[in-house]
């Protein structure tokens, strides 16, 4: 906490802003919310910044829309921001230098918060410098690493906040399933306790929109089944969210130990893929490295992997060549029979 304050007092002391902008990846998830709004309010009533959250690229996951709406979160857009009103940012659940992630021009980033694997070499061999840097790879969810700071600042937490982490740590541990540390475990106990239990289960249980029972509906036509593995890849989707959805839908059927599901984002020109592991399977951070075979970006930790590869035409026929290349790399990892042949398509589910 000392060294977090450090920074922000060391960039305030030159500048005549006084105001510290909470940022974090396109199309934020719950964990990504909830660490937003935990570190606005770290900033502006434990450290005495004012302090405000702006993020880009729409949130449509059911989930996390009743999140932000039940919740009243305060997000601007970065079309609301005027980089002369701050004098610094911070940067929660993700890290400079993803592919998913934009920062405004002209907002130096003051502090990292993550729990991602950094990509490539990391940042500091991209020469990036942060003045505080706190990524754990060991830590469920960034929601939870807000949390500490908050518990070490002895402060107490409104029952908004409460909720807010708590989300941020149930869905990214799957209820302390996956990826979870003794830091997740304590942060879920101590932010349930304080959290409004009635939103709670309203964000649990959502309305869902006619849209995503019609994408349901091709994404169980299309999936196929190759012995562990789950794969599809389902041509254009209406938003990133849903690869995502289908991915953790799918890694619950018997016999299924890891899934890759992709689509096409037409509005943002780009691919996004979705990689999930069982807690049997291993991590899945190197699998989509393997799946990418240097395409797009992605990121991941534990049982979890996103990438997203960047689109120079929308046609059937370009998102075709990419799902050619992605399928050819996912099955080439089950690798090859005895003829040096690739699995079949595979077996339809069900």
């Amino acid at each position: 906490m000392a060294h977090f304050r450090a920074a922000l007092d060391a960039a305030r002391a030159g500048a005549s802003d006084t105001s510290v902008l909470v940022l974090t990846h396109r199309g934020p998830d719950p964990d990504a919310i909830g660490a937003c709004e935990g570190m606005r309010f770290l900033c502006s009533e434990v450290l005495g910044f004012e302090a405000r959250v702006a993020t880009v690229g729409r949130i449509h996951r059911a989930e996390n829309l009743v999140m932000v709406r039940a919740l009243d979160l305060d997000f601007a857009t970065y079309d609301e921001i005027d980089a002369g009103g701050f004098f610094g940012s911070v940067l929660v659940d993700t890290q400079p230098e993803f592919g998913h992630t934009l920062l405004p021009r002209d907002i130096p980033v003051l502090a990292v918060f993550d729990h991602h694997v950094p990509p490539g070499d990391g940042a500091q061999a991209q020469g990036l410098e942060v003045a505080h840097r706190d990524v754990r790879l060991g830590t469920g969810a960034t929601s939870s690493i807000v949390y500490e700071y908050l518990r070490d600042s002895g402060v107490e937490l409104p029952e908004r906040v409460a909720t807010a982490l708590f989300c941020g740590v149930r869905y990214d541990t799957a209820d302390l399933s996956r990826n979870a540390s003794a830091l997740d475990e304590e942060a879920y106990h101590a932010t349930f306790r304080l959290a409004d239990r009635a939103l709670v289960t309203a964000i649990d249980h959502p309305p869902l929109p006619p849209i995503y029972y019609t994408e349901l509906s091709r994404a169980l036509t299309v999936a196929r089944q190759h012995d562990a593995l789950a794969l599809a890849l389902l041509g254009e989707i209406s938003h990133p969210e849903f690869a995502a959805e289908m991915a953790d839908f799918f890694l619950r059927m018997k016999g299924c130990s890891w899934v890759v599901v992709g689509g096409a984002v037409a509005a943002e020109k780009e691919y996004v893929l979705s990689l999930r592991t069982d807690r049997h399977f291993g991590n899945a951070y190197p699998l989509m490295d393997r799946v990418l075979d240097g395409e797009g970006s992605f990121g991941g930790h534990g049982h979890i992997a996103g990438a997203r590869i960047p689109m120079e035409d929308t046609g059937e026929s370009f998102i075709s060549s990419i799902e050619r290349r992605l399928r050819h790399n996912a099955l080439a990892v089950l690798g090859k029979n005895e003829a040096g042949e690739l699995p079949s398509e595979g077996r339809p589910l069900g």
